[in-house]
Order: structure tokens, then C-alpha cells, then sequence
């Protein structure tokens, strides 16, 4: 998160807030871009190490979905949340 402003009122503070908020969310869906330009053909997800015109094992399809696009995606997914997060919070404090 980004170093919080010397003066707290609450005008930087939210701004502080929406910036870093911005930031995460733009983190996710730039996650998702990287992911459909890795690992999709024409917006359809093509699992790592597939052959063409061959199925994969379904421990190929658990373990290529897990690393091509879950993994990736949940990470970012958890440090957007975990922002808005401590956004709520420090605005819940301030509010008493």
C-alpha cells in the first residue's frame, strides 16, 4: 500500500483510498488480459502443453487450469481485497 499522507484529513485519505483501490482493480483485469493473451485462442481458454487434436487427462486440465489462469487470477484477487479491506477499516475508524 502506498505511504499515507503526513496530513490524514479525510479528502487524502479517500483519495489515497479510491488511487489505491484504482490501482488494484486495474492489477486484476490487467491479470485477466495476460491471461486470455497466454493461455486462450479466440477467447477460449487452451490448457498448457495441449497437443492439437488431442484431449487432455483430467489431471492435466486440474493442474493446467491451477497454474495458467486460477493461481495467477486469486493472487491478484487477494491483494484487491485485502486493499479494500484496510480501505474500509482506516473509513469505519474515522467515522467515530
Amino acid at each position: 500500500m502506498t505511504p499515507r499522507p503526513d496530513r490524514n484529513d479525510g479528502r487524502d485519505l479517500d483519495q489515497l483510498h479510491r488511487d489505491e483501490i484504482t490501482v488494484a482493480i486495474n492489477w486484476v483485469i490487467r491479470t485477466c488480459q495476460d491471461i486470455i493473451r497466454e493461455s486462450s485462442h479466440k477467447t477460449f481458454w487452451v490448457p498448457t502443453g495441449t497437443s492439437t487434436g488431442t484431449a487432455p487427462t483430467t489431471d492435466h486440465l486440474i493442474q493446467s487450469a491451477r497454474t495458467d489462469v486460477l493461481n495467477k487470477l486469486q493472487h491478484q484477487i487477494n491483494g484487491a481485497e485485502s486493499i479494500i479491506s484496510i480501505a474500509e477499516h482506516e473509513r469505519a475508524k474515522r467515522q467515530f
